[in-house]
């Protein structure tokens, strides 16, 4: 029977190990008034709830990618993102407490200039746990100005390690992969099934990872996920090659299909990181329901569509439904003046 004991020996027959940062499987919980109110069983599994740096999916993928660059042997981590970006948040605080120094380069790709944008949120949490900052414009220079900072390092006689937006690669999927087979274990413990899972998808890493545990566990699970950037085609095509490098891995190429690679643009809005009013809604209405905070960039636009969905009835059956709930609650300060 396959486990996450089981995945976890594959992998380590591979040469593959994994820097622990999440100790104990993340809660699913019941929503019981927006169940109540939809008529069908509303789950959310508390990634956001993670004990290091103000949680995140992000933590799952660094334990795999933490672990890579520990093997290499480097001593610095570089990553890249948006300016609020949830990543490098939680990549300057798993490898802080990992040993690691940490640049983040940070990108001006949001339309959205003002004080709090800027100053609180995310970046107030980067600046805290002492990551070196550099801040440049979101144009065609991104790679020139890596590949440069790398080179300098190396120069200087450091080995750094590159950890791609979103720390989407085959590595970082892994951790998302893994999650199936925890959400599996929880879903039997429960006396629940899970046919149907609801997650953003910013960059594909997480939900690319999804796909790939569930052929392993050769289960038929529709993953839903929710696109936060307006052009939908890259995020698809790196979605299929991280589901496809982590089937080699597990040498499960045989139950990977593309037809079940399901990623909506119905609800990224006008686009990445700009609060629309649907959205707002929804985080509203949910924290006063249910307690629950969403994020306005990847886990309210996501839920709204996830919830949405629902109601139009675009899923083919009524048992259990589970949103993944990738975190992001530091950047609701930087869109106090939002709501």
């Amino acid at each position: 029977m396959k486990s996450i004991s089981t995945f976890d020996e594959k992998l380590l027959e591979k040469g593959v190990d994994r820097l622990i940062l999440l100790k104990n499987p993340s809660e699913i919980l019941f929503l019981p008034r927006l169940s109540e109110e939809l008529g069908h069983r509303i789950y959310v599994k508390r990634d956001d709830l993670s004990s290091i740096g103000m949680g995140g999916n992000k933590l799952r993928k660094l334990e795999y990618l933490l672990a890579e660059a520990r093997r290499e042997g480097a001593k610095r981590i570089i990553t890249v993102g948006a300016r609020q970006s949830n990543h490098a948040r939680l990549t300057a605080y798993a490898a802080k407490m990992s040993g690691f120094d940490v640049d983040l380069v940070l990108k001006n790709s949001v339309a959205n200039s003002s004080e709090l944008y800027r100053n609180n949120g995310n970046i107030i949490l980067d600046e805290l746990v002492g990551a070196r900052i550099h801040e440049i414009p979101n144009d065609h220079r991104v790679s020139e100005f890596i590949e440069k900072l790398v080179h300098d390092y190396r120069e200087k006689g450091e080995k750094p390690y590159f950890i791609p937006v979103g720390g989407s690669n085959t590595t970082g999927g892994l951790g998302y992969a893994r999650a199936v087979l925890e959400i599996e274990e929880q879903a039997r413990s429960m006396d629940l099934d899970f046919s149907h899972i609801g997650v953003a998808s910013g960059s594909g890493g997480t939900h690319g990872g999804l796909l790939a545990g569930g052929a392993y566990l050769e289960k038929d699970i529709q993953i839903q996920a929710y696109n936060v950037q307006l052009d939908r085609e890259p995020i698809l095509e790196d979605t299929k090659t991280i589901i496809k490098e982590i089937a080699g891995l597990l040498n499960d190429q045989e139950h990977m299909d593309e037809s079940k690679i399901h990623l909506s643009n119905d609800y990224v809005g006008e686009g990445y990181g700009l609060l629309n009013e649907e959205t707002k809604a929804c985080i509203k209405k949910v924290a006063q329901i249910e307690g629950m905070l969403l994020d306005p960039v990847y886990s309210g636009k996501a839920f709204t569509g996830f919830i949405n969905d629902i109601k139009l009835g675009r899923f083919t059956n009524n048992r259990d439904f589970l949103f993944i709930h990738t975190g992001g609650t530091p950047s609701i300060f930087a869109y106090a003046d939002r709501f």
